[in-house]
Formats: structure tokens, C-alpha cells, sequence
């Protein structure tokens, strides 16, 4: 392993980077039993192949970041461990393994003239943007798969971008110096009387965001999901208990935003609110008069989560867990270790992010200072890899520890 970080290591880096001095233990599987327990091998490899381990210590980081929460917030009623939760989706969903086609079909990672790059196409008005791309009708993925061949990879991802695709290139873990970091922090001076739990507004949708709060929820926190009568969140039309499991324990407020009424209802909320949990690209927010610095001046503790960052004009680029986690490296990794670029696990850059979310938004609140907390999916997962990504000969090792391992998988949650 190319690097000497286990959990425990892991969980003190990320209380050091939020500037956190409290002890932390973490009890933690290794990898390899991580890695299958969660359910994680299952949706990850060919289909017609063996169940794959992962060389990025994907599951290390994710129990780091649960036991790190569990010491700044004291909460005894967490799930058992982080690795769990970057499976249960897939479990729940019954997803399995497809190789270059992540676990729900949605998202595929398509060979070019040079490179390769992952596209994902989740609602059907995407072929329409997918046939500007490559100026070319197309209306099946073997006649994408085609009409890519002859471009160039990073080429077509940065015009899919512009036209508002989610697609990222297949490269390398982007591991220069500095070393990655989960998040940016920007702190502010301004302070909020000290409460006993916060209030927390959740408006963000789908997996990341709503993770955070469910965490914090159980943690103590007063949650309110928040969502748009025209665009509720789409997971509503998803999986049933999954839906419930991320928002179950929530208050829930639908608002009609294009609405004055509206408008105003959500207004007071995040005027009240101590911490922000918020998934949209910054022009959406303005388009209904939040100005996220204003509320981080007077103290609140923003947390923006986004598949590539806040600034520049990544702040405009669209994402989902799966594409997200190939601009981290998880397919060039899978790749290097197993010979072609692989999917690892289910949209695992979603949970992994919700999980460092939960822990950087309650852990500035608990520190009484205001301040925006940048979350890009991508750079999530990249930081997994500063740890230490197996080699060969160490991930092969995890693979056979995984495939003798007989241990029960992780007892799935139960929704509350």
C-alpha cells in the first residue's frame, strides 16, 4: 500500500483538517472483509466475471468518517459502521455487477479515438443533449458507443459539460501536491448563540445531501427536508425504503417556489437555520434570492455539496455518484489493477460524500463559527486515495481474504 493510513489514522487526518482536538476510536473490518460485507464485491466486476475488490480503501475512510462524527456529536444511535452505507443501496435495490455499465444502468464508461470517458444518462431528455455532443443522432448506447470512438475523450467531456451532461474523463487519481482534501472551508466570524442541537434545512435531493441530514438526525438535530412542488426530489421515484431510510426521521415541507408565499416560507427557514445542507449549482439559489454569504456571515454553517466544486467553471458542471467517482480515479484504478476501466461499487462518491458532509457541517456548528463547507464528490473520492491505494500484490492479497470470508453481510438499517 503506497501509503501507511488505516482507519484510525484516517479519522485523526479528518478531525486535524477541521480543526478538531477530541479523541477518536474506530473500530473498523479491514478492506478486504469491508469491501464484501457491505455487499460491495456484488456490484463490482464484469458480469459474466468474479466479485472485484477495489484497490482504493474506499471502506476505510468511510468508517473513519462515521467514527469522527461519532465523537464531535457523543450520538450512541449511529448505523454500525460507514462501510455499510456505502452498500445498502445496492442491496436494498437487488443491483449486481455490470462491468463498464454501473449498477443501475444509468451511467457507462464508453472507449475513444483516445482515452475513455463516463457518461451518464439518468432521464431521457439527456440522448437529446448526448446526440449535441457528438453531433450525431443517437438513440441506444451501442450507437453512442460508436459515435464516440473516433473523439477524443477529453474533448467530448469538456463539451458535454458545457451542453450539461454528467460525463468525466477516465485519468489518473489527480494526487499532486497538496494532497487532496474532502473539503474547503471557508470560516467566517460570525457566531450563533450555542444550542443544544441545531436546526438543520436539508435542500438538497437524491443521495449526498439527504445522507448528511439523516446522520445528523440521529445525532439529535431537528432536520426539515425541503423540497419544490414543480421538482420534487427524484428519489421519491425510486426505491420505497431506501427513500425512507435517508429521509424517514426528517420533518418534511414541500414549497411552491414559484410562489411569493413560498418563496418567503423558505426564506425564514434558512434564516433560522444553524446549518444549510444544499446540493445546487450556486446560480439556482440566487435565481430564488439565497445568498449563501450572507447567512454564513451571520453565522450559519453552509454545507455544498457538488459533483466538481464551487468556483471557476467546474461551478456549473453537472454530476452523479457514479460519473463522479471515475473524475475521482475509481475506474483508472480499477483499471491499473484489473486490466480494463471497471465500475467500483454503487455510485459510492454519493455516500462517501454524505458521510464526510455530516462530519464537517456538524463539526463547525458544535465550534460556534460560521462558514461554507465546499464538498465536490470527485475530490471526495480522490482524497480516499491519499491514504494509500493498494498495489497489486497487496489488492490481490484482499482478494482472496475476501472470497475465503464467511462472515454475515452487515445487517442492513431498518427504516425508522
Amino acid at each position: 500500500m503506497t501509503g501507511s493510513l488505516d482507519a484510525q489514522g484516517m479519522a485523526r487526518t479528518l478531525l486535524r483538517l477541521l480543526g478538531e482536538d477530541v479523541p477518536v476510536a474506530v473500530q473498523a473490518d479491514p478492506p478486504a472483509y469491508a469491501w464484501r460485507r457491505a455487499g460491495l464485491m456484488e456490484v463490482t466486476g464484469r458480469a459474466d466475471g468474479p466479485p472485484l475488490m477495489c484497490p482504493v480503501p474506499l471502506t476505510i475512510v468511510a468508517d473513519a468518517a462515521l467514527a469522527a462524527f461519532r465523537a464531535v456529536t457523543g450520538a450512541t444511535s449511529l448505523p454500525k459502521n460507514g462501510a455499510l452505507l456505502l452498500g445498502e443501496r445496492a442491496r436494498l435495490l437487488g443491483l449486481t455487477r455490470q462491468g463498464a455499465t454501473s449498477p443501475n444502468g444509468s451511467c457507462r464508461i464508453l472507449s475513444c479515438r483516445t482515452g475513455a470517458l463516463a457518461l451518464n444518462l439518468p432521464r431521457e431528455d439527456d440522448w437529446d443533449l448526448a446526440t449535441a455532443m457528438v453531433q450525431h443522432v443517437v438513440r441506444d448506447w451501442d450507437g453512442l458507443a460508436v459515435a464516440l470512438s473516433g473523439e477524443e475523450a477529453g474533448e467530448m467531456v469538456a463539451r458535454g459539460q458545457m451542453l450539461g451532461l454528467a460525463l468525466a474523463e477516465v485519468q489518473a487519481l489527480p494526487l499532486a501536491a497538496p494532497p487532496h482534501a474532502p473539503f474547503v472551508i471557508d470560516r467566517s466570524n460570525g457566531r450563533r448563540p450555542r444550542k443544544e442541537s441545531p436546526l438543520v434545512v436539508n435542500l438538497s435531493a437524491l443521495w449526498a445531501g439527504p445522507l448528511a441530514g439523516s446522520l445528523m438526525a440521529m445525532a439529535g438535530a431537528r432536520v426539515i427536508k425541503v423540497e419544490s412542488a414543480q421538482r420534487p426530489d427524484g428519489a421519491r421515484a425510486g426505491h420505497p425504503g431506501f427513500f425512507n431510510l435517508l429521509n424517514g426521521a426528517k420533518e418534511s415541507l414541500m414549497l411552491d417556489f414559484a410562489d411569493p408565499a413560498g418563496r418567503g416560507a423558505l426564506h425564514r427557514l434558512v434564516d433560522e437555520a444553524d446549518i444549510v445542507i444544499e446540493a445546487s449549482r450556486p446560480r439556482a439559489l440566487k435565481q430564488l434570492g439565497i445568498d449563501s454569504n450572507l447567512h454564513v456571515a451571520r453565522g450559519a454553517v453552509w454545507l455544498s455539496i457538488t459533483a466538481h466544486g464551487r468556483s471557476g467553471a467546474a461551478a456549473d458542471w453537472i454530476g452523479f455518484g457514479d460519473d463522479a467517482a471515475v473524475a475521482g480515479g475509481l475506474a483508472s484504478e480499477m483499471q491499473a489493477m484489473w486490466g480494463e476501466p471497471l465500475f467500483a461499487g454503487d455510485a459510492v462518491a454519493d455516500p462517501l460524500t454524505g458521510l464526510v458532509a455530516a462530519l464537517a457541517g456538524w463539526s463547525l456548528w458544535r465550534q460556534g463559527t460560521g462558514g461554507l463547507i465546499s464538498l465536490a464528490m470527485a475530490d471526495v473520492v480522490a482524497f480516499a486515495g491519499t491514504g494509500g491505494v493498494a498495489g497489486p500484490e497487496m489488492c490481490r492479497e484482499w482478494q482472496i481474504m475476501a472470497e475465503a470470508d464467511s462472515a454475515p453481510l452487515y445487517p442492513l438499517r431498518v427504516s425508522p
